[in-house]
């Protein structure tokens, strides 16, 4: 690898489909959402709304939770109505159900 490549390669580039807020380097930030999908979550067997957003020149998924399916639901009719839109998101610390420990998450603050 060439030393212009060592220098152009950056965190993200190895990060997994899903972002989390340890993914983005300044708050808030702005996503493009440029899909949805619907995922069965392997331990409640529930769906799950998944927006696929683009950021720092790669697309990524983000996981909606409960709190960011209710904004916006509040805003929009049906979900497809979110494709196009700019999410303005923010970070919150929440503690992890599953190591009890406090980590980041991404809230929506907006859309425009």
């Amino acid at each position: 690898m060439s030393k212009e490549e060592q220098e152009s390669l950056d965190w993200n580039d190895f990060a997994g489909d899903f972002i989390k807020a340890d993914n983005v380097k300044e708050f808030p930030v702005k996503f493009v959402v440029i899909g949805l999908e619907k995922l069965v979550d392997k331990q409640t067997k529930k769906n799950k709304l998944i927006a696929e957003i683009e950021y720092a020149d790669r697309a990524w998924k983000f996981d909606l939770n409960k709190t960011n399916r209710d904004l916006l639901a509040s805003k929009f009719a049906v979900p497809s109505e979110v494709i196009g839109k700019v999410l303005r998101c923010g970070r919150i610390q929440v503690r992890n159900p599953s190591t009890q420990s406090m980590v980041w998450s991404l809230f929506i603050e907006d859309v425009e």
